[in-house]
């Protein structure tokens, strides 16, 4: 006779899923409105918005604080530098290392763009503090976890 089998993990349940699959859901939308405001790749969204959060960010800085491996960083500053939509000023004590701005046209499209996003993601189901702050342990978790 063969036993009925138990689930270990049942999906519709388990919220690190549910999380995977919303995030999905949102890079998805955010991709679709970053294409069509500013024919932009998802990549050259996360630096675009990094560095208009906080102009002067390195490509370093831009890696740490965004899901993206130094290469893929590195090719969307290039793609946006080449647009016009950001710069990079080397800094005079040590040339490796060079500072990154958002140019007019690239506040511009950063402002509409963002403008868009807060308008269908955030403004009308604005979640709350307790909300965010624990997507941020979960987040602060599995960087333990992976020991990263």
């Amino acid at each position: 006779m063969i036993k009925p089998h138990t689930p270990l993990i049942t999906l519709d349940d388990f919220w690190p899923y549910q999380a995977v699959v919303l995030a999905d859901q949102i890079s998805r939308y955010t991709l679709s409105v970053v294409r069509a405001e500013a024919d932009l790749n998802l990549s050259q969204w996360r630096v675009l918005a990094a560095v208009a959060e906080a102009p002067g960010r390195t490509a370093a800085q831009v890696t740490a604080i965004t899901p993206m491996d130094k290469t893929i960083v590195s090719r969307a500053v290039n793609s946006l530098i080449d647009i016009g939509f950001i710069t990079k000023i080397s800094d005079i004590t040590d040339k490796r290392r060079s500072s990154l701005s958002t140019t007019p046209s690239g506040e511009a499209v950063y402002t509409k763009v963002a403008k868009h996003l807060n308008a269908s993601l955030v403004t009308g189901t604005p979640p709350s503090k307790d909300f965010t702050d624990m997507l941020k342990q979960f987040s602060e978790k599995m960087t333990d976890l992976s020991g990263a």
